[in-house]
């Protein structure tokens, strides 16, 4: 089946059809290669990773501060 009959039948479907595909599409995204979408991280998230960073390199970081 080429990708041209796949998308006809995904338009042939009901709504809630359409949207089972979407989603499923949205997990292979997640678990295969990075999409081009721009992601962002709560400040949540991003205080407890600088933590983390700065705790495992503050040596490095100190010398390339000076």
């Amino acid at each position: 089946m080429t990708a041209e009959e796949v998308i006809e039948q995904i338009k042939a479907l009901p709504p809630e059809g359409k949207a089972a595909v979407v989603g499923f599409i949205h997990e292979m995204e997640r678990e295969g290669e990075p999409s081009a979408e721009i992601r962002y991280m709560d400040n949540k998230t991003f205080r407890e990773a600088k933590e983390r960073v700065f705790a495992k390199h503050s040596e490095l970081l100190s010398r390339l501060a000076k």
